[in-house]
């Protein structure tokens, strides 16, 4: 599958047919978006037997993983496999996920409010400045207080890793 293609909704509904695929994706998110594949196979053999799994039973979760679900997964591009270190990672693919379920994984931020808002509080200590009523402190003040709400729109919307908090609803349902 192209990675600039948007998965379809038979992709999407087909991969998330299997409740061990949900399962693996959302202990993915839980763990941070990478698990090493033993890791998940010992999680998702304790949510669905609900009780403390042996040793023989994640190695047969981790062999159905391993031949059948991950490589799905990784086929329409949600996960990347590392053979070498025998690792799973989340990739940004579980975007298109959302979008298919209309869920949400953006921050609810209004961007456009709050610089609305700091540009009506600069013009009015530049007003202030140029009728020499306040001293230069409020605009020191004032393009720290934009250089610190640029820095974290930056963090939320580069940095931040998107909120992947429906595929909890998608094991819980």
């Amino acid at each position: 599958m192209n990675s600039t293609e948007e998965l379809t909704k038979d992709e999407v509904f087909e991969v998330l047919s299997s409740s061990r695929r949900r399962q693996i994706l959302y202990h993915l998110h839980r763990r941070g978006g990478r698990a090493d594949l033993r890791s998940l196979a010992r999680d998702t053999a304790t949510d669905e037997t609900d009780e403390p799994v042996d040793n023989d039973v994640v190695k047969r979760f981790y062999i159905s993983l391993y031949q059948t679900h991950v490589p799905k997964l990784e086929q329409v591009g949600l996960v990347e496999y590392d053979g070498d270190e025998k690792t799973v990672t989340l990739t940004d693919r579980v975007a298109d996920v959302a979008h298919v379920l209309n869920e949400d994984v953006e921050p609810d931020r209004q961007w456009a409010v709050y610089y609305g808002a700091l540009a009506v509080v600069g013009v009015a200590i530049g007003i202030a400045q140029l009728l020499s009523a306040v001293s230069a402190l409020p605009s020191l003040a004032f393009a720290v207080s934009v250089m610190s709400l640029a820095a974290f729109q930056y963090y939320e919307t580069a940095i931040k890793r998107a909120e992947y908090t429906f595929l909890e609803q998608l094991v819980t349902e």
